[in-house]
């Protein structure tokens, strides 16, 4: 007798626990889909496409950025883009051009970002910001330059763009531990090419080509930057201006057909090694005040100064009003083999 009331009552218990788990399971699932599968919410790392003839998801890279989430990549397709002020507030987000047609279209090439000659054409406030494979212009008496990271960006990657014809700096950068590789940067006949600008510090430049602009780079008070395998020519004042910023290593650049290659106003601790400064109507200079013994500080080496030299090459400046000399002890008997 006992056993069957034991029977019984291990029977109801299964059936109850039989009846409440499916609800339990199912309540669970229930929520979990509205987390990860609702319609209405874009999930991280989503990809956004952008295609101006609108066979994406938009046809303005802004309403793109706009519908967008931290760490989404938003594809831009080949066609033209007339947009300026584009914001990136967002953190993470990689904004990737396509050199392709998406759809039946006929584009072709980079996608053409036309900010029309009106201030910033992207302004970017956020860490981790990827910008890649964009021809940008900015071509206007009113454009204020076309790519502008401010002090709040840092990890950022500006990479394999074609920046063109804006009346201040091509790229404008107050941000820290930002990437900028393997740019074509050309024709501004008022402003420089890249400058790295105060409080924004441990910055990469490398295999960018430059040209046609007033100062190829500009390192105006900020420090610890790697300026390395870049092709600055046809500069109407300098390839390189270290105005101020402290401890830049300079190594392995081309500095070719400028007015000063590279000039030091101020700089402290740069190490200038293993260049080649060829037709430049002046290779290097400096220009230094108080503290003098700042002077002391900079570094040549191993550069190459348009001719095979055995002895040590001398760089003439000013300390105050007065001449002084620096010199590069070993400098390069031909020029360093660099790949940009």
């Amino acid at each position: 007798m006992k056993r069957q009331i034991i029977l019984v009552l291990g029977f109801s218990i299964l059936f109850t626990l039989s009846c409440f788990f499916p609800s339990v399971i199912g309540f669970s699932l229930e929520c979990e889909g509205i987390y990860s599968n609702k319609s209405d919410s874009q999930p991280i790392g989503a990809v956004v496409i952008v295609d101006d003839e609108g066979d994406g998801d938009f046809v303005r890279i802004q309403d793109a950025l706009n519908y967008s989430n931290p760490g989404d990549t938003i594809e831009v397709y080949s066609g033209t883009y007339y947009e300026h002020g584009v914001n990136m507030v967002k953190e993470s987000i990689t904004l990737q051009g396509i050199p392709y047609e998406l759809g039946s279209g006929h584009d072709t090439g980079k996608p053409f970002i036309d900010g029309q000659g009106i201030e910033e054409t992207i302004l970017i406030k956020a860490g981790n910001i990827v910008i890649d494979s964009f021809r940008i212009e900015n071509k206007g008496p009113s454009s204020n330059g076309i790519l502008a990271l401010y002090k709040e960006s840092y990890n950022c990657v500006i990479s394999n763009n074609d920046l063109f014809d804006s009346s201040a700096a091509l790229i404008w950068c107050a941000g820290s531990n930002t990437k900028i590789f393997n740019n074509n940067i050309s024709h501004n006949f008022i402003r420089q090419g890249i400058v790295l600008y105060e409080p924004g510090h441990h910055n990469t430049i490398i295999s960018n080509v430059i040209s046609d602009v007033v100062t190829g780079i500009l390192c105006w008070n900020s420090n610890h930057n790697s300026i390395t395998g870049n092709k600055i020519s046809k500069c109407s004042r300098f390839g390189l201006d270290i105005a101020g910023g402290q401890y830049n290593t300079v190594k392995g650049n081309t500095f070719e057909d400028n007015t000063v290659g590279v000039h030091i106003y101020y700089g402290v601790g740069s190490w200038i090694k293993n260049n080649n400064l060829i037709n430049n109507q002046i290779h290097a200079q400096f220009e230094y005040g108080i503290p003098p013994f700042w002077v002391l500080l900079n570094r040549w080496n191993g550069n190459y100064w348009g001719e095979p030299r055995s002895s040590p090459y001398p760089i003439w400046g000013t300390y105050f009003i007065f001449p002084w000399v620096q010199f590069d002890w070993f400098p390069a008997k031909e020029p360093n083999e660099i790949e940009v």
